[in-house]
């Protein structure tokens, strides 16, 4: 805990900030990817009743369901540019930081330099 208060000392304010606008990202990227699937959810839903023999409540299942699987299907996508912009500020600052040094003739590393 010591080394995180160390490393963010300096920007506590953006630190913290990154983390909403991860949050924001992927909300921003699942709806948008919900509201294109609604095309998809239509399609699916024509083509259901003549799939399942006039079934309407199927077809009304699938309309509901389609925009959340398709909005899955690209969300992993996504967290990967989110840890990338968490990662740079943690770079920038422990740049900032010095590592405690070792004694000499001291080849054994501790859990903090880990």
């Amino acid at each position: 805990m010591r080394r995180s208060w160390a490393l963010t000392r300096a920007a506590r304010a953006r630190t913290t900030g990154i983390c909403p606008l991860g949050t924001a990202v992927v909300t921003v990227a699942f709806l948008a990817s919900e509201r294109l699937g609604t095309y998809a959810a239509h399609g699916a839903g024509l083509l259901m009743p003549a799939a399942t023999d006039d079934n309407v409540w199927v077809a009304g299942v699938v309309v509901r369901v389609t925009p959340v699987a398709v909005a899955l299907v690209p969300l992993p996508l996504v967290p990967a540019p989110a840890g990338v912009v968490l990662a740079c500020p943690r770079e920038r600052l422990a740049a900032r930081v010095t590592p405690p040094s070792q004694p000499s003739g001291s080849s054994q590393r501790s859990l903090t330099d880990i």
